[in-house]
């Protein structure tokens, strides 16, 4: 529904961009200044905007890949209908957007993928690894404060450091844990058979075997 919303917004902007400014300059501009406004449309307005448009594209390029397209065949369509002139410049102009829509969408892809590749899970656990963690945690009455890497199987186990019973235990992902509590990435390589307890989540990891 976000995605369907963006594009809408996207296509909209780019309707009055590419096709309602050259129906104003046509109809609402002087000779003489509009041709200096064309200019500046044609040469500065639009460029900029299949720029912005390409690298937003390139965030989303699943669905919204095609807007480029679209953005070069409306200012196609605005010229062609509002100046009446069926240059071959406009044609030209319109393969110029696109190259610069499409060109800003496979730097801003890139980026984007570079900017995941560099975000890298610390635990050299699987991020769907499953894990213990105590109620109290998860119903947010109280933090992380005690941390367990079971020698015998190699279990994580997130807890409050108060008393439990088996009925206290949950199962969650370690990913969850750590997007819960970002601060537990610093326990990332706590060796088999040890534990960490701190005082608060402000305060420092004490390190020490089980």
């Amino acid at each position: 529904m976000e995605n369907k919303r963006t594009i809408i917004i996207w296509l909209s902007v780019t309707i009055i961009v590419m096709f309602a400014l050259p129906f104003a300059v046509a109809g609402l501009a002087s000779e003489c200044s509009g041709m200096a406004l064309c200019m500046m449309l044609f040469l500065i307005v639009n460029p900029i905007y299949s720029a912005i448009l390409g690298y937003r594209c390139g965030k989303d390029i699943k669905e919204m890949w095609n807007l480029p397209l679209v953005s070069a065949l409306a200012f196609l369509a605005g010229t062609w209908i509002f100046f009446d002139i069926h240059e071959l410049w406009f044609i030209v102009y319109a393969t110029v957007y696109l190259a610069i829509g499409w060109t800003a969408m496979a730097i801003s892809k890139h980026i984007n993928s570079s900017n995941k590749g560099n975000d890298i899970f610390p635990f050299s656990d699987a991020p769907n690894t499953a894990v213990f963690i105590c109620s109290h945690i998860l119903d947010g009455r109280e933090k992380i404060l005690f941390v367990s890497h079971d020698a015998d199987d190699g279990a994580w186990q997130f807890l409050c450091g108060k008393e439990h019973n088996e009925s206290d235990a949950r199962i969650v992902s370690l990913k969850y844990v750590l997007d819960l509590d970002p601060t537990i990435s610093n326990l990332n390589d706590l060796p088999l058979g040890y534990c960490a307890q701190r005082k608060s989540k402000s305060d420092k990891w004490v390190i020490a075997k089980n």
